[in-house]
């Protein structure tokens, strides 16, 4: 594939849905945060689980059929197993799926399960126990997980008033399942790490370098979370439902004017009735139909900085929404490469550059053009800082030459939305890790950056 090709695959119109509704997913799998409980409780708080798709019946895998004797066929029937392993997780399933145990989700299945275990256990030959073992864990750890998963989604039930309230907020996220499972299968889940999609995977990975070990803390009212909460998943709702209908009845391809329509609208008259929001003000009529107009972004910017999840040095603190778009930012850049490379990278080689656009003067309007470009039209990274004449975006963590030519492939493309002026430069700065882009933002160009100027 040349690296034309290769720009032109993340311009296609089936990649740039895929890249950017995965970037709403990381911004939404953080939406459990934005609460009292989370504030109060932490990480023991099941905040992942908001979408309660066991107990309401909606897990693609399960369906309504939420029972262990399910989740442990789905794991068993779907996981890589030798064939050995297959024939005895056929056993296996055989012996459980006996009505005589009684296994069950609602019950104290466990015994049951230990019985069903012992039984297939002993019609297998010596020289299969080990095999056993391997399958027989599995089966323990998805029966232990789904309790413990249902337990979770039901103790969100019963928060009052309903910790997500907003008609058409589940049905919407229903429809836009692997979305969804950003959401729900960041954290624990009943499935086996190895079932869990590679989009899932990625984001838990960059969690292990994002770890939060402050205690998070509102900015302002906790109590009133739950209204800004409730407020942010309307505008969500209604994102979902325009996202939705037009896969279904319009073009279909949500093509990126679309996106831009979705993830950038704002207006000052608007985030100011935000402000007036924040202030106690009820927002009705023209005025809440305006703020459900907001993008994606906008609205999450604003709900989310009411949370400091961090203390950082110096004094300073960590934003809910600065925590959420550095990981978007950086799993949108590692999904991209993964397209490009036609691979996805073990979590241990996770790299990533810094792209940085530069014109000869001034130009507002330009650098707007750039972003666009870098985001939406060949959804590459997301922007991290900029100046007057400069610009710079997370970048796919490629090797020098690859990286080089998708570089100067992204420079033409500038070149022509510059209309041929101003000259812009493409800088790229060497690979670094996720925690590096902390210090390397805006900082001054080094040995091994690639300078591409035509």
């Amino acid at each position: 594939m040349s690296d034309r090709d290769r720009l032109r695959m993340l311009g296609s119109p089936e990649v740039r849905n895929a890249v950017l509704l995965n970037e709403i997913g990381v911004f939404l799998h953080d939406l459990g945060k934005l609460s009292t409980e989370f504030i109060t409780r932490g990480t023991a708080f099941p905040h992942h689980l908001i979408l309660r798709r066991l107990s309401r019946g909606r897990d693609p895998c399960l369906g309504e059929d939420a029972s262990s004797l399910s989740a442990i066929h789905c794991s068993l029937t779907n996981l890589d197993l030798s064939a050995e392993e297959k024939a005895i997780a056929h056993l296996l399933y055989r012996e459980i799926a006996d009505p005589k145990y009684e296994i069950s989700l609602c019950d104290d299945f466990q015994g049951e399960l230990e019985e069903a275990l012992s039984s297939a256990k002993r019609k297998l030959a010596p020289s299969h126990q080990r095999a056993f073992k391997q399958v027989a864990r599995v089966a323990r750890e998805v029966s232990t997980n789904l309790r413990w998963q249902r337990e979770g989604e039901e103790a969100l039930a019963a928060i009052q008033p309903s910790f997500i309230s907003v008609q058409g907020f589940y049905d919407g996220l229903d429809q836009l399942s692997f979305v969804a499972d950003l959401v729900e299968m960041q954290g624990h889940t009943w499935r086996p790490e190895a079932l869990l999609p590679p989009e899932v995977k990625l984001l838990r990975a960059l969690h292990k370098e994002e770890e939060l070990v402050s205690q998070p803390q509102a900015l302002g009212d906790e109590e009133r979370l739950a209204e800004v909460r409730q407020l942010f998943c309307e505008v969500l709702a209604n994102q979902f439902l325009e996202i939705n209908n037009i896969r279904k009845d319009g073009p279909g391809d949500l093509g990126s004017w679309f996106w831009k329509s979705r993830l950038y609208p704002q207006s000052e008259a608007t985030i100011a009735l935000l402000r007036r929001f924040d202030e106690g003000a009820t927002l009705r009529g023209e005025k809440l139909e305006a703020v459900h107009w907001l993008g994606v972004r906008s609205i999450t910017e604003w709900a989310y900085s009411k949370v400091v999840v961090r203390q950082q040095g110096f004094g300073s603190e960590l934003s809910l929404w600065e925590h959420s778009y550095e990981l978007a930012s950086l799993h949108k850049s590692a999904v991209a490469q993964a397209l490009i490379e036609g691979q996805w990278s073990e979590s241990e080689q996770l790299f990533w550059r810094m792209l940085q656009v530069t014109v000869e003067r001034p130009a507002a309007g330009t650098l707007r053009q750039i972003k666009e470009l870098v985001e939406v039209e060949y959804p590459l990274g997301n922007e991290l800082c900029r100046n007057e004449r400069s610009i710079h975006f997370t970048f796919p963590g490629l090797k020098d030459e690859l990286a080089t030519q998708l570089g100067d492939s992204l420079r033409k493309e500038i070149i022509l939305a510059a209309k041929g002026t101003l000259h812009p430069q493409v800088i790229l700065s060497p690979t670094m890790r996720a925690m590096e882009f902390h210090h390397a933002e805006g900082q001054e160009l080094i040995e091994g950056y690639i300078i591409l100027d035509g």
